[in-house]
């Protein structure tokens, strides 16, 4: 009390306490061998909008760990995740497969969140990996399965620190459940003071322990999903042109950003930025629920709207990828996959809907890139044919747009372009029919479905 009469006395007042600082990593005498193959690590952040990063403008959330990572990489200006939310677009992500091809359309309703994940008959990229020689780690959220055949470390993932269901609370003491935090499928005492700044050192812990041999890393941050919960010290650096929840975004986007610089000042501490290949990307686009901003895009997660499935998207690859360059080129996360494989050395197998990048990285003219993606989700679907969409969205009437001249899909051209409607509308039903039924419903319109989102604190699909 004395100390803070005599700073109120001299007009200054104390700084707020330092937020959480991941921790550094320790570098290791143990070298690998010149030949070896990349390390691979993907930062996955969750339900941030597409406009709150100053990598894409925004002029109050600070990400300069973000930036830097562009600026030692390739920016995509044209990326998409397969699915507007959650659990399906990590299931592409991982198989380099459009979801809907094995079922997993939805998010597993609550009643079946515990039993339902990917079929086992998919491959996933940390099983390839794995049989690779790679170690594999999981650090994060999972949101694909919690029954033990469906577990990370089920699904070709060493380690696995984080939790099993789509959300939870940034602050320690969750009950025992799928929002407790596990360590390798087991509930661990929550002594950390933020949940993503633990993650971040998680993901150190055992890059440093794996620094001498190949490793993938998933770091799949819960990260800017709700509930919005910010540490006291991030919300009190927050400029003044944030207030009430975009001011707790503000602060989670700090934390965020923190954690990312932790995890790539590591990798330079560990004298592996040039054997590393870091991929960064959003999961989908902000909800209705989080303050997020979408600009310029329409709609937002759980819409085929640009709002809902255009991301960021960043990848530094030393000796691939030229520093500080941006691609016009159409990519999508399901290029995770087999981006990752060919690096790997790993034959790539058949019926992956993904690309690899490498050639589009490098900026070769011949290099092979998409020219078409396709989504479904319930009674809405889209596809985009070079810079065409067209957009069925809860089974309404068709709506054309041209994305060169209208990237926030506000002059519907169907009425004037009727044969482009037809073609593109016949290049979505062939590929509809190679897809399967969706494994489990959304059941959107139910109110018990409606109230158990609610309570669980998740998004509901329709509604954003």
């Amino acid at each position: 009390m004395i100390l803070l009469l005599a700073l109120l006395a001299c007009g200054t007042t104390p700084s707020p306490p330092s937020a959480p600082e991941p921790r550094s990593a320790t570098r290791s005498e143990a070298r690998r061998p010149a030949d070896a193959p990349p390390n691979i690590v993907v930062l996955l952040v969750d339900d941030a909008g597409y406009a709150d990063f100053s990598l894409t403008g925004s002029p109050t959330m600070r990400t300069p760990a973000i930036d830097g990572i562009a600026a030692e990489g390739v920016t995509f200006d044209t990326a998409y995740v397969a699915a507007p939310i959650c659990s399906p677009s990590r299931a592409a992500l991982l198989t380099g497969r459009y979801p809907q091809r094995f079922g997993h359309e939805h998010n597993p309703p609550p009643s079946l969140a515990p039993r339902a994940g990917i079929p086992t008959t998919e491959v996933l990229l940390s099983d390839r990996l794995k049989q690779a020689g790679y170690a594999t780690g999981l650090f994060g959220k999972w949101h694909l399965g919690a029954a033990p055949p469906y577990l990370p470390n089920a699904r070709g993932f060493d380690a696995f620190e984080g939790v099993l269901r789509g959300e939870r609370s940034y602050f320690p003491g969750e009950p025992e459940g799928l929002a407790a935090w596990r360590v390798d499928g087991d509930v661990v005492e929550e002594t950390f003071p933020y949940v993503t700044d633990r993650i971040a050192d998680a993901s150190i812990a055992f890059m440093e322990a794996h620094q001498s041999e190949p490793f993938f890393a998933l770091v799949a941050f819960t990260a800017v999903h709700t509930p919005l919960e910010a540490h006291p010290a991030d919300l009190a650096v927050q400029p003044e042109a944030l207030q009430g929840q975009r001011r707790t975004l503000g602060a989670m986007t700090t934390a965020l950003d923190r954690a990312v610089g932790a995890i790539d000042r590591a990798i330079h501490d560990l004298g592996l930025e040039d054997d590393t290949l870091v991929f960064f990307l959003n999961d989908n686009g902000a909800g209705v629920r989080n303050a997020g901003d979408n600009s310029p895009f329409r709609g937002g997660k759980g819409r085929l709207w640009e709002g809902g499935v255009h991301v960021p998207f960043v990848v530094r690859w030393p000796g691939v990828a030229p520093a500080g360059q941006r691609r016009a080129a159409m990519v999508s996360s399901l290029d995770i996959v087999p981006t990752a494989l060919a690096a790997a050395r790993v034959p790539l197998p058949s019926g992956l809907d993904g690309l690899d990048l490498a050639g589009v990285l490098r900026g070769d003219t011949d290099a092979p890139h998409r020219a078409i993606h396709h989504w479904r989700l319930g009674t809405s679907w889209a596809i985009r044919e070079g810079d065409l969409k067209l957009v069925v969205d809860k089974g309404a009437d068709p709506a054309l747009f041209d994305l060169a001249t209208d990237p926030s899909e506000s002059k519907d051209l169907a009425a004037a372009r009727p044969d482009d409607v037809a073609r593109l509308r016949a290049l979505h039903h062939a590929w509809n029919a190679e897809l399967v039924p969706p494994a489990f419903e959304s059941n959107t319109s139910s109110r018990r479905r409606k109230r158990a989102l609610k309570e669980a604190g998740e998004d509901d699909e329709e509604d954003g």
